[in-house]
């Protein structure tokens, strides 16, 4: 009997889990829903790689780097004056960056010589015909030596903050009459006894090795130029066109198509753009024979170099090896003025195509001052 009443048990279960089957079973599928609207396809994006590979090969930035590290900008040392809070914002490139982004001169904890990131800002977008993005600086440049006076070179007013003169010629006049005394050794001591030009009552006494000077600077007639660094400073380009720098205000550089220094001074031929070196078949392009640019840059160093010349022989100056170095000197006010516009062209460093009026002007004023 127990053994029937557990066969039916097991029965009763089969039963009850086929009915549960049975409950549940799917029924027929309903009546077919209408088709979806399909949607739009997007725009495809423009390949990075493409964008980028445009200018960011391996040759191209290759070639971009050998040029530019032939620069002043890389082999000179006018950066190691970038942690001087005066002279930071030209001559370090965390402090020229600081200058672009907020206006402020600091002085670089570390300089740093000039690189790529210092001119060039980081892209704002990747989309076709990008170009290298130039660090957004002030428009128009402010003037550091002409009050009031600002430049508007385009793209070149990056190179304008920095390529501009420091000081004007008015800066050295003096407001009272005054002496100044120096002392001399080693070759020095030949180059003032020779050369010095010391004022109506200066005086020299060699002392044993030793040469005492007195400067005498009688503000009405004469000029003291106090430093072997005297002059515009390094790279009064952007005064140049301007023509404002010089002992006298000239008419400033025709730039109706000179837009801005990179159209002649960023160089088409491969791999040479960036060691800034203009290629005077750009500029041959536009001016063909009208202007013949070599011919006007040779009768410029003529009288250049006449004028230097006489510079030396009155005592402004010292010609060597390395450069022109002004001295110590108490001129005559129109022979100090040559003195400037000639070292106003000789940190310029265009032999005149800046500006080839102005320079001529320069140089006009030097030669009368001078009895060329």
């Amino acid at each position: 009997m127990k053994r029937n009443y557990f066969s039916y048990f097991l029965l009763s279960i089969v039963f009850v889990m086929g009915m549960m089957v049975s409950c549940t079973k799917e029924g027929p599928a309903g009546p077919a829903g209408a088709d979806g609207t399909n949607g739009t396809d997007g725009t495809d994006g423009v390949d990075g790689n493409v964008s980028c590979l445009v200018c960011h090969t391996a040759v191209n930035m290759g070639d971009i780097h050998t040029a530019f590290n032939q620069t002043k900008h890389v082999t000179g040392s006018s950066w190691g004056r970038g942690t001087s809070t005066s002279c930071g914002r030209c001559h370090s490139s965390d402090a020229f960056i600081e200058f672009a982004r907020s206006g402020e001169e600091i002085g670089a904890s570390v300089s740093t010589p000039v690189t790529c990131q210092t001119c060039h800002a980081d892209h704002s977008s990747l989309e076709d015909g990008i170009g290298a993005p130039m660090r957004s600086v002030a428009s128009p440049v402010v003037s550091v030596a002409v009050e009031g006076a600002t430049y508007d070179h385009g793209m070149g007013n990056t190179c304008a903050t920095c390529h501009q003169a420091r000081r004007g010629a008015a800066s050295y006049y003096g407001s009272e009459d005054a002496t100044y005394n120096r002392t001399f050794t080693g070759d020095d001591i030949a180059i003032y006894q020779n050369h010095g030009s010391i004022g109506p009552n200066g005086t020299m006494e060699l002392v044993g090795d030793t040469l005492f000077v007195t400067f005498d600077v009688p503000v009405a007639t004469h000029v003291y130029t106090n430093s072997t660094h005297a002059g515009p400073h390094h790279g009064p380009q952007a005064n140049m066109f301007a023509a404002d720098i010089g002992s006298m205000p000239g008419a400033p550089f025709d730039r109706d198509h000179h837009t801005d220094c990179a159209g002649c001074h960023l160089s088409k031929a491969e791999g040479a753009g960036h060691t800034f070196e203009p290629d005077m078949a750009m500029c041959n392009e536009c001016h063909g024979d009208a202007l013949d640019i070599a011919a006007e840059q040779e009768a410029i160093m003529v009288r250049y170099h006449a004028v230097e010349a006489a510079l030396e022989a009155i005592g402004a100056i010292h010609v060597a090896e390395d450069g022109v170095h002004p001295m110590y000197c108490s001129l005559p006010k129109e022979q100090w003025n040559a003195f400037w516009n000639f070292m106003v062209l000789y940190e310029d460093k265009s032999e005149g195509v800046h500006n080839f009026a102005y320079a001529k002007q320069l140089l006009t004023q030097a030669e009368t001052a001078l009895g060329l």
